[in-house]
């Protein structure tokens, strides 16, 4: 070894962990997705709570001050 920088041994190394990255990505994508589904199912219960907790976000963000420029 010369101690040299490797570009195509760096660029392997990148491509591997973006695929790794992406697979982790896929993962907790679906894991949200089954999350939210036993949470809020498809009938219609859950839809109504899901608009009704839509709605109260929606309500809550509406109510809060907007803070100042300089306010921490």
């Amino acid at each position: 070894m010369t101690g040299e920088p490797d570009p195509l041994k760096d660029a392997l190394d990148l491509q591997n962990r973006v695929r790794s990255l992406r697979a982790l990505l896929e993962l907790q994508r679906w894991q949200i997705e089954v999350l939210n589904d036993r949470l809020y199912p498809a009938d219609p219960g859950g839809i109504a709570a899901r608009r009704l907790l839509a709605l109260k976000r929606s309500d809550a963000e509406k109510l809060q001050a907007p803070q100042a420029v300089n306010d921490p």
